[in-house]
């Protein structure tokens, strides 16, 4: 369902469009298989709510009458709003033309598929304790974000000792994460070796972004 509320805010127009509702859907429960008894709340409680209408439309009106007329809108309007959704939203007999004649929104059935990230993230690395690396990626747009919108988590890749890579050939997979920090342990045998890191973010479908644009550099202590 879209997520603009689809009932008229203004009184005047909700009426006029819950009768627009009502006389198209009586016309149709039998081929939507819906039962006149599972239909009668909304009728009943929409003859309430006009006549609340009218009474709070006097010049004579008190504030009873406003009160009753916002009671029956708002009793009117639940009721409505579970209908739709247990019995017209999901419904394989109710039509995207139905709805639309009805001034419903219409369901869309196609879910849209996740964005790829094209934001490259920053990572750091804390090293102060030992044969431990705390790994903290961030949104490198420095929004105050964890991640950017749409992404589901982070991939961090390293080569341990020697040269800095300069081919990927050279780097290893480490570890995927949905949040930070994420935690890198190392053997003692890798003590006092240069660690290079690189990070990217990736969405639902596993479809990666663009690596960081520097290469974090760490010591195993």
């Amino acid at each position: 369902m879209a997520n603009k509320d689809y009932i008229p805010r203004k009184d005047g127009k909700f009426l006029e469009w819950v009768q627009k509702l009502i006389i198209y859907a009586e016309l149709h429960l039998l081929a939507w298989g819906i039962s006149k008894e599972i239909f009668e709340p909304i009728q009943t409680l929409f003859g309430v709510y006009s006549d609340a209408y009218s009474k709070a439309q006097d010049p004579n009106r008190g504030k009873v009458d406003v009160l009753e007329k916002d009671e029956a809108r708002d009793s009117l309007k639940t009721v409505i709003r579970q209908f739709v959704k247990e019995h017209l939203q999901y419904n394989s007999l109710v039509t995207n033309g139905d709805r639309e004649s009805m001034g419903l929104p219409i369901h869309d059935t196609k879910p849209t598929p996740p964005r790829i990230p094209t934001e490259m993230p920053i990572g750091e690395i804390d090293f102060s304790i030992h044969l431990r690396h705390i790994i903290t990626v961030k949104d490198g747009k420095l929004t105050g974000r964890r991640k950017p919108p749409q992404v589901h988590g982070f991939e961090v890749w390293h080569k341990v000792g020697g040269a800095p890579p300069v081919d990927d050939s050279e780097w290893s997979y480490v570890n995927f994460s949905t949040r930070s920090p994420l935690i890198v342990d190392y053997p003692l045998s890798d003590v006092g070796k240069t660690v290079y890191y690189r990070f990217r973010w990736v969405n639902s479908r596993n479809q990666p972004g663009p690596w960081n644009e520097t290469i974090i550099i760490a010591v195993i202590a």
